[in-house]
């Protein structure tokens, strides 16, 4: 025996209207909760997950992504460099959205350099990449397409598989979002790769060899 409320239209669109808030936060939060990115429990965020990175008000306008609140590093970087290479890294490089990425991970800026704060915990050695990038995939290169038929398949458009295991250019050039994931709990182990190393799936959905 099923019990049916009556509801008033605008207690029914509150409802409804609430359930959908629900169902939208839950999976953005879980994206990027107890992730290698969640500093919630450093001691320097005030149990914040987002703040280091994103703020609603007195945000730095200047910074391509949404809302910036960490400081942007100002390092010169060496990029990868090949006589094989048919591409060049775009000056300057990398690009907006990789230097934010470097802000934490060139070393040169603390974490806890944020909300226009200076800050003294620099990021683990592990995760470390330095100033000197000549040694690991190149970013602020304009990809080339090699076929046609692999737009879709590149391009934000996820042909195959879950929300977050396309590859992403931005602006037309590889940079640290196309093979990484910040924010997405599909993502692949603690690198937040949007695509697998088994087989070389992620290497192979650029490179086909």
């Amino acid at each position: 025996m099923f019990l049916l409320r009556s509801f008033s239209m605008p207690g029914m669109v509150k409802c409804v209207v609430g359930t959908m808030v629900v169902m939208f936060a839950l999976p953005a939060m879980a994206a990027i909760e107890g992730s290698v990115h969640d500093l919630s429990a450093s001691g320097f965020t005030g149990g914040e997950i987002c703040n280091v990175c994103h703020v609603p008000h007195n945000t730095n306008a200047t910074v391509q992504a949404p809302l910036w609140n960490h400081t942007i590093s100002t390092a010169t970087y060496d990029i990868y460099t090949s006589p094989t290479m048919a591409a060049t890294a775009e000056q300057p490089a990398p690009g907006g959205l990789s230097r934010m990425c470097l802000s934490c991970h060139d070393g040169t800026v603390a974490v806890d350099s944020f909300g226009g704060s200076t800050g003294t915990t620099f990021i683990d050695p592990r995760a470390n990449l330095g100033t000197d990038l000549s040694n690991d995939h190149p970013i602020g290169i304009r990809w080339l397409h090699v076929e046609s038929n692999q737009c879709l398949n590149c391009h934000g458009i996820p042909v195959t598989g879950p929300r977050g295991k396309e590859l992403k250019f931005i602006d037309g050039k590889v940079e640290c979002p196309t093979c990484h994931d910040v924010h997405n709990e599909e993502v692949q182990g603690v690198k937040l790769l949007r695509k697998t190393l088994v087989g070389s799936e992620l290497c192979f959905h650029c490179h086909q060899k």
